[in-house]
Order: C-alpha cells, then structure tokens, then sequence
C-alpha cells in the first residue's frame, strides 16, 4: 500500500493520533511499513475491520474477523533518545492494553513475555514490533495488535499454540473496536515518555506472567529447556534461572508454564 491509496480514505484524529480505517487489508503492519517507508508521520494508525493475512511470531499468520477482533498497527518513529529502548516498545503497548483492561473493566491482565496479553491464564492479544532501519537507527517501528473481542475471533484458528480467550467471554459484552481502540491508543501517549525510565520495567515485572513460577522455552528450532522466571531486565531480556542456579538471559524465545 502506498500513501496515495489512502488519499480518498479520510482519517479520524483519535487521541492525538490518525487512524485509517480499512473494511479488508491482508496486514495492517504490512501496510504500515509501506506507509512509513513512504514518509507517514508518528501516530499514524491503520485499523482494519477484517485482515486476512496477519503476522505473529516465528511466520504465523492469522484472519481477524469484523467485530470479533480488533486488528491494528501503529506507526512510530523513534526519537533519537529513545532509539537505545527500542526493546521496549513492544511491552508499551502490551502494558497500554493491559492498564486499559484494569481501568475500563477491572480486569487484571498480566504480560507473556515477549509479546502476548494474558486474561485468566490465555491470550486475548498478540503484538508483533517490526521495524524499518535506517543504518543502525530504526526509522520506524510498526506496532501490530490484534486482540480477541468475541470467541469467534480464534475459533477456526485451531488447533492453537496457546490456549485463548476473548473479552467476551471474560466480561459478557462484546466490546465495541474503536472504544477500545481508543483507549489503547490514548494509553500509550501516556506511558511513551516514560519508556526509558526505571518505572517502566518495574510496571513491566509487576504485570509479568509466571514470575517466580517453573516455566518451558521454546527457540526457534523447537528446542525446549526449563527454567524459573526471576524478571525482565533494562534491556527486555528475559532473565531465568537453571535447576543449578544458574542465571540466563534470553532475548528471543516462548514461554509458557512448565507442567512439571
């Protein structure tokens, strides 16, 4: 998608960002990156009522469903300080939808690391940070969402990786898409200033999944290894610990609750 394609899509200024809203899109981080590589400015958002090839983690690809899913990228540029936190963007927008779910519905959320949105123990969101590099500097990052408003947002993706769950099942509404998007989006205005301090790694750990707690990791080549999680460090790395004691730090794995 080129920037001319959105020309004769007017978009709606929500919370200090320009969202476009799209009925159908194959990836709404896909456009994104095109959009910023032709020159869209910070905030920009794409939302789309229905994508059709969504990314995740290790080249999945999901379908959003309308009004089952709320699927959407945001359009970020880097200032120069916050380029040494780029790590962290990923868990602004989990915690941004995780302070949003406590607020608005005073539902407790916790953060998968490095991506996903917990509700009782399941995903109800995936994130996937993609960047556009200039050099050594990220030009842009393109911030994809996609949580699950109604069930039917994940029924006919299984057999899942992870068990999941919706909004809807948890508050027995079906939440309206651009309230929540808004909210989201209005929430990370406000915690983006602070991504370089302290705080927000020790918001980060007290809404960690599974802290202290025996877990499994899974690399990219299917290997798996057990570990206790202690936390999240300055850097986004994981920081676990063998049955020796140990300590590791991991930048790139899956997680989940080991079963023994």
């Amino acid at each position: 998608m080129e920037l001319q394609i959105l020309e004769n899509i007017k978009p709606v200024e929500m919370a200090g960002f320009k969202v476009y809203t799209l009925a159908e899109t194959a990836s709404t981080n896909t456009d994104v990156l095109n959009l910023a590589r032709a020159g869209a400015p910070d905030s920009t958002v794409v939302y789309a009522k229905k994508q059709t090839q969504g990314r995740g983690r290790m080249n999945r690809v999901w379908e959003s469903k309308p009004e089952q899913s709320l699927a959407f990228t945001i359009l970020l540029r880097p200032s120069k300080d916050e380029q040494a936190f780029l790590f962290r963007f990923t868990a602004l927008a989990a915690l941004a939808l995780a302070d949003v779910l406590e607020e608005n519905y005073g539902l407790a959320a916790n953060l998968k690391w490095p991506n996903d949105v917990l509700l009782n123990g399941a995903k109800v969101c995936g994130i996937l940070t993609e960047t556009l590099w200039q050099g050594t500097c990220a030009e842009a990052l393109a911030i994809g969402m996609g949580v699950n408003l109604g069930k039917q947002a994940y029924e006919s993706a299984k057999p899942l990786r992870y068990q999941a769950i919706s909004l809807e099942e948890v508050t027995g509404q079906l939440v309206p898409p651009l309230v929540l998007l808004e909210a989201i989006l209005k929430r990370v205005s406000q915690l983006r200033p602070q991504i370089g301090s302290i705080e927000f790694i020790q918001k980060w750990n007290e809404k960690l999944a599974f802290k202290g707690e025996k877990v499994k990791t899974i690399n990219e080549k299917g290997e798996t290894e057990s570990f206790r999680l202690i936390g999240i460090q300055d850097d986004a790395a994981l920081l676990l610990e063998d049955a020796h004691g140990k300590l590791r730090q991991l930048y790139s794995s899956e997680i989940s609750l080991s079963s023994s």
